[in-house]
């Protein structure tokens, strides 16, 4: 599989301003109020009753701020934050037609595109920024494809072929809409794509990312009162899972998953596994069902949750 991938443009919100970080905060999950010069966090941002209105990496490079997801959400997201800005000295931006998103799927390879050492690039949770020609290129540690992936915010119509000769055959001309050749390795990372495996009606805790986007310990956000009560009750009714199924067709996205011929969960996202003879999906099960190695069905085909 190519280990750079070029894919078009996603969606860059920029904050700028004396109070970014606490107008970037009030609607995240996860706790953004010090962000510091460097850090690249992930995130939900939430509505008003604690749903996901958005996910992404939270980041602040150069004294700047960032929210990186996927495209198209500039519309939706921008007029989100500016709602809530009252006397808050913050300007939110939409940069997205600035910018192409390149993803390299570790820091050797980032490294190489951009000639510079593997220690000058991004570690975990963590974002830097480099130079290629005359140009600012921001670098955030991005687990889309694994733990040590990361994405580099290219300015449109800038560096791409001097990134491309330098990986030589090592990188694939892809996009966020199909997600060619990488749709796999995002699946295996367990990072869930807006739009496709969530969008407003989920709630964060049906993903299954507390640990690395929720913070339970900040102050006051939109949304935070739904979130705290499920979690001090425990009780999500159904919860994003992986599954390795072994079929020898393609299953369909919105394929139901049974047990014991009992409707228990729905596929967002599936890709073939060609190394195991297997596919790999993302669905949302009930929860008297993902507990992992749970064994399920899917079009009469058995499928583990992993």
């Amino acid at each position: 599989m190519p280990r750079g991938f070029h894919l078009g443009q996603g969606t860059v919100i920029r904050f700028q301003g004396a109070d970014r970080c606490r107008v970037f905060n009030n609607l995240c999950t996860q706790d953004l109020r010090k962000l510091l010069d460097g850090q690249a966090l992930e995130t939900f941002v939430t509505d008003v009753k604690g749903r996901t209105f958005g996910h992404g990496v939270a980041m602040s490079v150069d004294g700047e701020c960032f929210l990186i997801t996927v495209p198209d959400q500039g519309a939706k997201l921008v007029p989100h934050y500016d709602r809530y800005i009252i006397r808050e000295d913050a300007i939110v931006t939409d940069l997205s037609n600035e910018f192409q998103f390149w993803l390299f799927e570790d820091r050797a390879v980032t490294a190489k595109a951009f000639a510079i050492e593997v220690d000058a690039t991004p570690a975990k949770s963590c974002v830097t920024s480099t130079s290629l020609g005359a140009n600012r290129i921001a670098l955030a540690h991005a687990p889309w494809i694994g733990p040590e992936s990361i994405l580099a915010l290219v300015p449109t119509g800038q560096g791409s072929e001097v990134i491309a000769e330098r990986l030589g055959s090592a990188w694939s001309l892809s996009d966020m809409s199909q997600r060619t050749d990488w749709e796999l390795a995002r699946i295996e990372a367990f990072w869930p794509w807006y739009g496709i495996d969530m969008d407003d009606r989920h709630l964060p805790q049906e993903l299954d990312r507390d640990a690395s986007a929720i913070s339970f310990n900040k102050g006051c956000y939109l949304g935070q009162e739904t979130i705290a009560r499920l979690d001090m009750l425990g009780k999500v009714q159904k919860k994003l899972v992986k599954l390795s199924i072994e079929s020898s067709l393609l299953p369909a996205v919105q394929a139901t998953v049974h047990a014991d011929a009992k409707e228990v969960g729905t596929i967002c996202s599936v890709a073939v596994n060609e190394a195991e003879g297997k596919y790999l999906a993302l669905a949302y099960v009930k929860r008297s069902h993902f507990a992992s190695g749970q064994v399920l069905d899917v079009n009469g085909c058995k499928a583990i949750v992993c």
